[in-house]
């Protein structure tokens, strides 16, 4: 038998491709983070000079630190929403067994999967009739219907993979069908649900679309205000707002890692059994 001893060029094409891939996709967000440490009063790379101005500018300023605070109170409401609405969904959707279950489920995650700009003109015609417009109520449940599809995917995903036999066992011991759903099924997709509120609370952060059509001139994020920044001026800061905008969805989904671990941890710890048995 021949075996063949010449190094195959398939794994160092693949690694290569990958690299490059890798650049061409972090490149431009390595270029922002290093501009947002620019001195000059205009954008440039590479800098002339490294300084903290522009951060210093951002959270000086009113301007810049409202919408802020308005986005991170958004944010919070909508995944408190989504969380709870799309983990009841998933389990209805999941462990019920009714005649158009599958319609229904897809009714749920539509505004996932439709343009948010039809999202947003449909909602902006809905909400103008009750003079919601404007108001940060229509961005509470603007950004919950389109949160809420997600933590249905995450949460029902995890339903699937889950033994739902454990919850029969319960209920065949005598325990209701809440007191399964609190003591059995939630902890069981507590990391999951803790992944959704996560995506939920970036997703609704990030959205700018649903925030021009429903903010009106008073309501305004700060993606509307960096919107509105681009396009009438080219302000330095943004380079800042930007890189701490790439910071924190890296620190939120560090921290969710680190739950979802934790409870990995436990559960094994829990099934594992003791010298006794």
């Amino acid at each position: 038998r021949v075996i063949d001893a010449r190094p195959s060029l398939g794994r160092p094409l693949f690694w290569a491709y990958c690299s490059l891939a890798l650049v061409f996709l972090c490149a431009p967000i390595l270029i922002v983070v290093v501009v947002s440490f620019n001195s000059s009063e205009f954008i440039q790379f590479p800098p002339r000079a490294f300084s903290l101005r522009w951060y210093e500018n951002y959270f000086g300023s009113r301007q810049w630190i409202e919408p802020t605070l308005l986005s991170l109170r958004i944010a919070f409401v909508t995944m408190v929403l989504s969380t709870l609405l799309g983990s009841a969904a998933a389990i209805g959707l999941t462990r019920g067994r009714f005649r158009g279950r599958r319609a229904l489920e897809f009714f749920f995650v539509s505004p996932m999967v439709m343009p948010t700009i039809v999202l947003a003109i449909g909602l902006y015609l809905l909400f103008a009739r009750f003079k919601l417009v404007g108001q940060p109520l229509a961005l509470y449940l603007a950004h919950t219907v389109v949160a809420t599809p997600l933590v249905i995917v995450i949460v029902s995903a995890a339903l699937k993979t889950t033994d739902s036999a454990i919850e029969l066992a319960a209920r065949s011991l005598g325990a209701g069908y809440f007191r399964t759903l609190w003591h059995v099924t939630l902890p069981t997709i507590l990391p999951s649900m803790v992944s959704g509120a996560a995506f939920a609370f970036l997703l609704s952060f990030d959205e700018v679309v649903l925030a021009i059509f429903l903010g009106g001139p008073t309501t305004t994020t700060l993606p509307k205000r960096m919107w509105e920044s681009v396009r009438y001026e080219i302000d330095p800061t943004l380079t800042a707002i930007s890189t701490l905008l790439v910071i924190v969805p890296i620190v939120i989904l560090s921290g969710v890692t680190v739950v979802r671990r934790s409870f990995a941890a436990a559960a094994a710890t829990a099934s594992r059994p003791t010298d006794g048995d």
